[in-house]
């Protein structure tokens, strides 16, 4: 019983050690109260290599980013939260795993060849020259006639395949001439801050691409800063607005897989209903939109108003309605295209409806 009340206690620990969680009310938030909290979560987690995860109102992020950096260069995933307060919970990056280890082994049919002696030779000594002309008939061998040469079993060599054309080399990029050159021109020469995430990424930023390498300037304070960004971003994604060759804007935070803007996207008709009980689009969005609660009401599509948002999924979208202090959620039912004015994109997955008349 005592060995198994260590164990559940270190169990425990553990657990205690590789994820902590801490409320922030509104209130504090708003009025300063939690920046030194902030600050110290983000030094914490910087200097034990852990993560910081937040939910919090999409409208806070920018200011959580400012505050957070002032404890130092931890990494941050924001997400947007539906309620007036900052949950933050450090967490354990995820390993990468190691690449496996290949194991050459010499093959044994190799061993055989290197062993065998070198008969080749004789037997093309012993075997004439093929003639196209007319075909060579063999003469018996006499009976009293020492045992030729080719009644002894020679284990020959297998043919070697035939030589492949030679590819040309892939090019090999120089990464670190890359971030000189970025360091010049975007950065007066001084070398950039570190990276920053793809899902750290606000409104605002500046993406300069240059082969495989991605400089994000953004401007903090009276002087922009230069980082590297770090992640996979198609350059597609409706978060992004092009300003010029290679050269791109970020005009909201980067969630989930994203949809693209309208020169990539085939098929922006949304054309949904309201999910069966069991159906796992019903819990994913559920457990996204509203902490899990079951949503029971539905929203026609054509009784959409001004100021809702619609979250869309692959085969269900939930519509959040403010009215007064209350948020209420409806899933949607019917079709509307979104690529009409009155509807604009708001990040990932999520459209606002700017207008009372919609097609």
């Amino acid at each position: 019983m005592l060995k198994r009340l260590i164990f559940a206690t270190a169990l425990f620990a553990a657990s205690a050690s590789a994820q902590q969680n801490t409320d922030i009310s509104g209130a504090e938030f708003s009025t300063g109260k939690a920046d030194a909290r902030l600050a110290a979560l983000a030094k914490q987690a910087a200097a034990e290599g852990k993560r910081l995860v937040i939910t919090a109102p999409a409208d806070w992020h920018k200011a959580l980013s400012a505050k957070l950096r002032a404890g130092g260069h931890a990494d941050v995933v924001l997400r947007d939260g539906f309620y007036e307060n900052v949950l933050v919970r450090v967490e354990d990056k995820a390993e990468e795993p190691k690449p496996a280890t290949e194991k050459v082994t010499a093959r044994p049919v190799a061993k055989a060849v290197a062993a065998a002696p070198a008969p080749a030779a004789v037997v093309r000594e012993a075997t004439p020259a093929p003639v196209k002309s007319a075909p060579v008939v063999a003469s018996p061998a006499p009976v009293a006639a020492a045992p030729s040469v080719a009644a002894v079993p020679v284990a020959l060599p297998p043919a070697s395949a035939p030589a492949s054309k030679p590819t040309a080399a892939t090019p090999v990029v120089d990464v670190d001439a890359i971030h000189t050159r970025l360091e010049q021109s975007l950065n007066s020469g001084r070398s950039a801050r570190g990276t920053l995430a793809v899902a750290s990424l606000q409104s605002g930023d500046t993406i300069y691409v240059d082969a495989p390498v991605r400089a994000v300037v953004r401007r903090e304070g009276l002087k922009p800063e230069l980082y590297w960004l770090d992640g996979d971003l198609d350059l597609r994604r409706t978060e992004l607005k092009v300003l010029a060759d290679s050269r791109y804007q970020v005009m909201s935070s980067i969630r989930g897989e994203g949809s693209l803007r309208s020169e990539f996207d085939t098929s922006r008709v949304l054309n949904v209903h309201v999910p069966a009980d069991s159906a796992p689009v019903r819990a994913a969005l559920e457990r996204k939109i509203n902490e899990g609660r079951t949503i029971s009401d539905a929203l026609a599509a054509d009784k959409l108003r001004s100021g809702d948002i619609i979250y869309t999924s692959a085969a269900a979208a939930v519509v959040v309605r403010r009215e007064g202090a209350d948020l209420h959620r409806y899933w949607l039912d019917g079709t509307i295209d979104l690529r009409q004015s009155g509807v604009q994109a708001d990040g990932a997955n999520k459209f606002r409806i700017v207008s009372d008349t919609l097609r």
